[in-house]
């Protein structure tokens, strides 16, 4: 037994864990072993994973409901934490939420108590910290986005509880300051309105509705690339004459990525065990015993076919971990 093992073990007591492959606890369903692995079931047990880990000067990952990353088949060399703190309660039209809880759970019982806006992001899997680090949402929408709503974000920052108000996040489309820091997420306000719960639902029932074409049943970590912001129009209607659906994508500012991939001919597309999902372009699928390395040579493929079609570089947003 390493020494390290040892000393997490004094520390976090006997649930950490060697070796535990992380192809588990990803929607992808890939990814070699973490090296350590810890399950913090309350906040106390995630800030102090945290500490003990700086403590021991051993690199540590936060993971969520394992959405929109990539691990390496190598796995991580460090402590895993996965974080599985989930309370959360209502006080007036705030909501206090514990950034293990899942997201789509919390936005029903939200709606249930009589409150409105977090409606957009029922169907968005993973965790409420998940979900503030990358700001889901929809961006076709007014306040579609989770950082819309956030009152406060409490951080764990070099081993110092922080409270963080909305402004000092910097939210932006899939862009937050967590992104570009280490902060570890503990908890999020949210600020909401009174609404109807009736109407709430219908409008849930529309957003679930929409991602009906979204490759649920196989596993995936979700949208693979961001839309590509709109910067010149006459361009754009140069570039895409005689499509339908331009003049819709300029009102909204952006190419949607699934539309670009589609119109390059790449659903269906595979290498080894990764495919373009022909129902949601944007999407890669694990089909059956994927490699993270296939998932790699697939998503430069899409980028280098999308540039060469279209003179348009895609971004990921999916986050590559132990590469």
């Amino acid at each position: 037994m390493s020494d390290l093992f040892s000393e997490l073990k004094t520390n976090l007591g006997d649930l950490v864990k060697m070796a535990e492959p992380l192809s588990a606890h990803t929607n992808f369903k890939i990814g070699g072993p973490a090296k350590y692995f810890f399950v913090a079931r309350s906040t106390n047990e995630l800030t102090r994973a945290i500490q003990v880990a700086d403590e021991l000067k051993l690199p540590f990952l936060i993971l969520g409901g394992g959405s929109n990353i990539l691990v390496s088949d190598k796995g991580f060399d460090g402590l895993v934490i996965e974080a599985r703190n989930n309370q959360w309660s209502i006080e007036g039209e705030l909501v206090n939420s514990d950034a293990g809880v899942n997201l789509g759970f919390l936005v029903q019982k939200v709606i249930a108590g009589g409150l409105s806006g977090l409606e957009p992001l029922v169907a968005v899997p993973g965790t409420v910290g998940g979900a503030v680090y990358g700001n889901a949402g929809i961006p076709q929408i007014k306040n579609g986005f989770i950082g819309d709503w956030i009152k406060e974000v409490v951080v764990c920052r070099d081993d110092k509880v922080i409270h963080l108000k909305k402004a000092e996040c910097e939210f932006g489309y899939r862009q937050s300051i967590f992104k570009r820091n280490r902060d570890v997420i503990l908890q999020v306000v949210f600020e909401l309105k009174k609404g109807e719960v009736k109407e709430s639902q219908e409008l849930m029932k529309k957003y679930i509705d929409a991602r009906r074409n979204q490759p649920y049943n196989v596993p995936s970590s979700g949208c693979i690339f961001m839309n590509s912001a709109i910067t010149n129009a006459d361009e754009v209607r140069t570039k895409f004459a005689g499509e339908e659906k331009i003049e819709e994508f300029i009102q909204k500012g952006q190419l949607p990525s699934s539309w670009l991939i589609d119109r390059a001919g790449l659903k269906g597309k595979a290498i080894g065990g990764a495919q373009v999902s022909d129902k949601h372009a944007n999407y890669i699928v694990n089909v059956g015993g994927a490699k993270a390395e296939d998932v790699v040579i697939l998503i430069s493929f899409i980028k280098q076919q999308v540039r060469d079609q279209f003179g348009i570089q895609l971004q990921d947003e999916v986050r590559y971990i132990g590469f």
